[in-house]
């Protein structure tokens, strides 16, 4: 016989808790003092308090874990454990699915990082540029709501039944990277057309240019690059930079009455070409 004591950390449950559980009627003693009222357990006592610790285990209720107790009905024990058993095997399916899913997004993480350390740029070059005729909009607005100034750009188009032949084009007249702020021109070419107010000629000239592939926050650097030759070439620029958007957001075959972002093209796949207006010296 071992005491309640002694019973207690050979089963590593709580005095408190034994006599719980013979308040309840769920383990009693098997055998009480007359005299002390000390409670004494036997060794088969150890089983069935590894039976309850198992049972509390698969969350079953004190209610349930008594009558499986009191049950002889093998029957009974049976289907009780079938059905944990196979809540478990969900569980462990679930779990296994969960963790499959961690290591893929942990895959992207690593190769999102891997592929947009930093953007690829051509070497610089002069381009002469003929004079185009284009649809532009210019306004003042934080960097982030641009995709919307985008689709107002397409809609206008739209609603003037104009002909698209070329690539979007912006022109960033001025930025504030503290406030995130830009003033910003967008510009489509169209076919020639001198009725609608809007349209404009983009003068021809000499351009000092450059192509960047990756995304779109590292245009700065190709700016930086290109700037930088222009000086080496003894160029002055004499006007902003034109950014055009050869492959992007604004898929290739857009369809003009619904223009959608292209969600399909990784960012460090666009590729954006930078045109400085220059005079040479």
């Amino acid at each position: 016989m071992y005491s309640i004591g002694k019973f207690s950390k050979i089963c590593n449950v709580p005095v408190k808790t034994l006599r719980y559980y013979d308040d309840i009627g769920l383990l009693t003693p098997s055998y009480i003092d007359p005299v002390t009222n000390y409670r004494y357990y036997d060794y088969e006592k150890i089983q069935v308090m590894k039976k309850i610790m198992l049972l509390k285990s698969f969350q079953c209720s004190l209610s349930t874990i008594k009558e499986l107790i009191e049950s002889a009905s093998r029957l009974q024990w049976t289907s009780v454990l079938e059905h944990k058993i196979c809540d478990l095997e969900y569980q462990k399916e679930q779990i296994s699915k969960q963790i499959e899913e961690m290591k893929m997004l942990k895959m992207q993480i690593e190769k999102e990082t891997s592929i947009i350390p930093g953007p690829v740029l051509s070497s610089c070059y002069i381009e002469n540029r003929k004079e185009i005729t284009v649809y532009a909009i210019r306004k003042r607005i934080k960097i982030k709501f641009i995709d919307q100034l985008v689709k107002n750009l397409f809609d206008r188009v739209y609603a003037f039944n104009l002909v698209v032949n070329g690539k979007l084009m912006s022109i960033f007249h001025e930025r504030d990277l503290n406030q995130k702020e830009a003033d910003v021109e967008l510009l489509l070419p169209v076919n020639d057309t001198n009725k609608i107010d809007g349209c404009k000629i983009l003068a021809s000239g000499i351009y000092a240019c450059t192509t960047v592939k990756g995304p779109y926050s590292e245009l700065d650097v190709g700016y930086k690059v290109l700037e930088s030759w222009i000086r080496e070439q003894n160029l002055t620029q004499i006007g902003k930079g034109i950014e055009i958007y050869e492959k992007g957001l604004v898929p290739s075959n857009f369809n003009i009455r619904d223009i959608r972002p292209d969600l399909n093209r990784h960012p460090s796949e666009f590729i954006t070409k930078i045109c400085i207006p220059v005079n040479k010296n």
